[in-house]
């Protein structure tokens, strides 16, 4: 059954705890960033200016964990859930500290999700009428295998996100925001918790990081560490919803809700092959990277990013919620909708020459 008011009330507590408890955290963190040196210095790839502490990722955690002990006892999140959580922020802090090769950071991003399954009990066991033949069931070892793969790959697609201010963090919050919403008119108060809670710690850790010139002085990153925490929140949040059979959100419609690390994820994956590269070899051609290079700012550049961001998520919540459009066809036109958007990525400077003078750049910066 759908939320009523007190319950409304009631979730506004942990949001807010999360919000208060992260943004102390980060003010509390910075000077300790630059005693242990983890903070991110400009060079290669990075172009941002000055030394910035990379502590968004712990202390998203810690209001995290603060904020699920004010969540009534029957909806706090498993104990496998706050250990993976806990096991992504210090492999992730030791990774932005002294930079751990991806090939054993995948192992560990594989016990996460170990703890997911074994641990919740909890994985991908339909995958709906995807392929409108009817709902196709997933068997163990499948089911088992399907969410390994679903997990590493949404952990990993959060961390290629994490390439400029405020993107990664917008994106996540953007999906927790329609998945609060769907969880909330199905009466799924578990990942509806979490969702506020996500909510609030993303917000805090934006306002020292969203694009902006009021927090030039003191942003922070939320480094491998917060991209990978998020990835996992919200894999998980997506795999709850859509295999919970109260829920009205097939595993098809929830790929709308995070989209555009789907595609980003996809498209690199395809792009790197196709070029003999390895997928774990960084390169300067995701979406924020071609706004900029074809002369939107920053500010532009996450404007956009944001607005795609909202614009997919809100059709597929209206394509599931209102038209209750079929899987297949769900399934379809995310596909369709996604060769859309690589083709845009491409037609980065017909999207910067629409933007107003102050999203783009000025010929002398670039």
């Amino acid at each position: 059954m759908p939320v009523n008011i007190p319950q409304v009330i009631e979730l506004a507590a942990p949001a807010l705890v999360g919000f208060f408890v992260a943004l102390l955290a980060i003010s509390a963190l910075r000077p300790i960033a630059f005693m242990v040196d983890l903070v991110d210095r400009p060079g290669g790839r990075k172009i941002h200016q000055g030394e910035v502490p990379v502590i968004g990722g712990l202390a998203m955690l810690l209001g995290l964990l603060v904020a699920f002990g004010v969540v009534p006892v029957a909806y706090q999140p498993s104990t496998a859930f706050t250990a993976a959580c806990a096991l992504l922020i210090v492999v992730g802090l030791a990774d932005d500290r002294f930079d751990i090769s991806p090939w054993f950071r995948l192992p560990v991003h594989a016990a996460a999700a170990g703890l997911m399954i074994y641990g919740a009990g909890l994985s991908v066991n339909s995958l709906g009428d995807v392929f409108g033949i009817g709902p196709i069931a997933l068997a163990s070892p499948w089911a088992e295998l399907v969410t390994l793969i679903l997990i590493i790959g949404a952990i990993n697609a959060f961390n290629m996100l994490d390439g400029m201010d405020g993107l990664a963090g917008a994106t996540a919050l953007v999906a927790f925001g329609l998945i609060a919403f769907v969880s909330a008119s199905d009466g799924l108060l578990g990942p509806l918790y979490v969702c506020v809670v996500g909510l609030g710690i993303v917000s805090a850790f934006l306002v020292f990081n969203v694009p902006a010139l009021y927090n030039r002085q003191f942003r922070c990153f939320m480094g491998d560490a917060g991209s990978t925490l998020l990835g996992f929140v919200l894999a998980w949040l997506c795999v709850a919803i859509s295999q919970d059979a109260r829920s009205t959100t097939s595993p098809a419609a929830v790929l709308w809700f995070v989209a555009m690390p789907i595609y980003e994820l996809l498209w690199t994956m395809i792009r790197r092959a196709s070029r003999g590269t390895s997928p774990f070899r960084p390169d300067a051609e995701h979406f924020h990277h071609l706004l900029q290079r074809a002369g939107c700012s920053v500010r532009g550049a996450f404007g956009v990013y944001l607005a795609t961001c909202v614009l997919i998520g809100s059709l597929g919540l209206v394509l599931n919620e209102w038209l209750q459009v079929g899987d297949a066809l769900m399934f379809v036109a995310f596909l369709v909708v996604g060769v859309v958007v690589v083709r845009l990525m491409y037609s980065a400077n017909v999207l910067a020459r629409l933007l107003p003078a102050v999203f783009r750049q000025s010929p002398a910066s670039r």
